[in-house]
């Protein structure tokens, strides 16, 4: 199974720690000679990428860093240019001496030689048997243009794979509980609380970490993520507020009282979020006629707007669509306390928030129960 890149990489610099002196030895025997092995991570100066070339299937990174740090390696795709990655390995630059190995290539390899590449390994080995099946299934995005017009199949495979996804999710709080002063720890929870199902989970193993930690600089953040994730809760009344739609015209959000709204939140450039569209046109057209609409609001800015107004012709999304255009400081989005997207709320017709983050299968059967 493919590989998906994610280019924006996580950085964690600890106030206070001197750099440290970092080697990556790695020796895979699926290597070729000549193949280039491509590291890249975040640091207070910003991206860094070096290159290697393999030589009698072994490379070698050498560099200094500011605390721990995660980062990625590559064979023969520059992250820089590549959308998706067929060979890939993640590492922790710490003080020491890091080795990969493996009997293939990186992305089969195993981490050793310092603490967090210990710790690493541990979770991966953990999660192998998930990742092993999950090559033996369909990755729905990859669906030839045929398959994708069967709306059934598309559907289902989806369902099935994002099932897979979340049936990890407990082994990863497993081995946080498990690790409470380990950096990987800390950066594992910076994942999960991408997904608002899971953050009074978060919280709860957030506040077993060590202090040193929670004081870092993304501890600070995973705990600014989990109050504000905690500001707009199930059973609370929906905050008003106005924004203007595609024409101009301003549009409460308690203008559809009396209506059980799907308060949704997207942007144009987002995939996720594009990949959800039709499955919330799907609900929103089985069940409009029955007191249940849909109410958007894109963080797009305002440089975006016209790419806002393609998404939206292009996706088919026929009900009101709202945004201020300020990208992240959208009124709404603050009000609400969103931190990544897509996200959504259920509001009932008397303006009670009772269900937050209804994806895929989980808005079918929510809405199946609210209107059977």
């Amino acid at each position: 199974m493919r590989i998906k890149l994610l280019l924006a990489f996580l950085l964690v610099t600890f106030s206070g720690f001197a750099q440290e002196d970092f080697t990556i030895t790695g020796h895979c025997d699926g290597f070729q000679e000549g193949d280039k092995i491509f590291l890249s991570y975040r640091s207070t100066k910003g991206v860094v990428h070096d290159s290697v070339t393999v030589h009698n299937k072994s490379f070698q990174f050498s560099g200094s860093v500011s605390g721990p740090i995660r980062a990625s390696l590559y064979r023969n795709q520059n992250p820089k240019y590549a959308n998706i990655i067929f060979d890939a390995a993640t590492v922790y630059l710490e003080k020491g001496n890091i080795t990969l190995h493996s009997s293939d290539t990186l992305r089969h390899s195993t981490n050793a030689g310092t603490p967090l590449n210990m710790d690493y390994d541990e979770l991966r080995v953990a999660l192998r048997p998930y990742f092993d099946k999950m090559t033996t299934m369909r990755d729905p995005s990859e669906l030839s243009l045929q398959e994708q017009k069967d709306k059934a199949l598309v559907a289902r495979l989806k369902s099935i794979y994002h099932a897979h996804l979340d049936s990890m999710v407990p082994v990863q709080f497993s081995f946080v509980d498990k690790h409470r002063s380990s950096y990987v720890s800390l950066v594992t929870l910076g994942e999960l609380i991408r997904d608002s199902r899971w953050i009074e989970k978060v919280e709860d193993s957030f506040n077993k970490l060590s202090s040193k930690l929670k004081a870092s600089v993304q501890g600070e953040s995973i705990n600014q993520k989990i109050q504000l994730g905690k500001k707009m809760s199930v059973g609370k009344l929906a905050k008003d507020f106005a924004q203007p739609d595609v024409n101009g015209n301003i549009v409460r959000l308690s203008d559809y009282h009396g209506k059980y709204v799907l308060l949704d939140f997207w942007a144009s450039w987002c995939g996720p979020c594009r990949a959800e569209n039709p499955n919330v046109l799907s609900a929103y057209n089985k069940y409009k006629s029955r007191g249940f609409t849909v109410l958007s609001v894109s963080i797009d800015e305002k440089k975006d707007k016209e790419k806002w107004l393609k998404a939206i012709k292009e996706d088919g999304l026929i009900w009101t669509q709202l945004s201020d255009l300020k990208g992240n400081e959208n009124l709404a989005y603050k009000i609400y306390g969103i931190t990544t997207i897509p996200a959504n709320l259920l509001i009932s017709p008397n303006g009670i928030v009772i269900a937050k983050d209804l994806k895929r299968e989980a808005l079918h059967s929510t809405l199946a129960d609210i209107f059977r």
